[in-house]
């Protein structure tokens, strides 16, 4: 069960990867200056670059292996429910990961050709200067647009919820709840993992030291690396 085992790994990779960017969100300032909202502009780029790299993390896991020709695979139509429950340490960091991860084996005449999950993990963790509590739920399918697995098509929906406390009481909480609705994405993995086509509909909410905030919009890629975020009709062109 390599693949599943390299399924499991890059999953959780989107998830710390998405945790590691909201941390990176909250850079520490002075408590009287985090009263205003944060702006859209800023949310824009952060929404945008979390979702890329949970994308990063779930499509790199998607290396389906296809059988010689009129083989038919007995992969086709599996079920692998596993229950994960495992603790790390980096640096001086320590975290505890719990939760499920359902993956159903999709193929078509008889061939590989993709996979649909459904996952519900729970990350708690500690470190020197903050404590933190990451949430996600993750329902998506991915199917490969060619026998090479280099193009890849991704629809679904993620949730995300990051609580980050720091030690200091000077800086407030960091607290990032945000939900994604993806349809038809369309992932170049030769190129990068550049997302070609397709768009993400997001709702988010929080607050950081920089301020709370509170909007909705989509995503639209553009191919290149690029996308256009649109929040309340005023468009914003993120490069990744």
């Amino acid at each position: 069960m390599k693949f599943i085992s390299k399924l499991t790994i890059m999953l959780l990779i989107g998830v710390a990867l998405f945790y590691t960017a909201c941390k990176k969100m909250n850079a520490p300032v002075a408590q009287s200056q985090s009263q205003n909202m944060v702006s859209a502009d800023m949310i824009s780029k952060q929404v945008a670059l979390n979702l890329h790299k949970s994308l990063y993390g779930l499509s790199n896991g998607s290396q389906v292996k296809t059988p010689r020709a009129g083989v038919p695979n007995p992969a086709c139509g599996l079920t692998v429910d596993s229950v994960l429950n495992f603790k790390t340490t980096a640096s001086d960091t320590v975290s505890q990961t719990t939760g499920r991860i359902i993956f159903v084996f999709n193929c078509n005449n008889g061939q590989p050709s993709g996979y649909s999950a459904t996952d519900s993990l729970n990350v708690t963790g500690t470190a020197t200067s903050f404590s933190f509590t990451n949430n996600s739920v993750q329902n998506y399918t991915i199917t490969s647009l060619n026998s090479a697995n280099t193009q890849l098509s991704v629809n679904g929906s993620i949730v995300a919820f990051v609580d980050i406390t720091y030690t200091a009481s000077a800086i407030q909480p960091t607290v990032d709840n945000t939900t994604y609705t993806l349809t038809g994405l369309n992932i170049n993995v030769s190129n990068n993992y550049d997302v070609t086509a397709g768009t993400a509909t997001f709702v988010t909410t929080g607050s950081t030291n920089a301020g709370p905030w509170n909007y909705n919009g989509t995503i639209a890629y553009l191919g290149n690396h690029m996308a256009n975020v649109t929040i309340n009709g005023k468009v914003y062109q993120v490069t990744f």
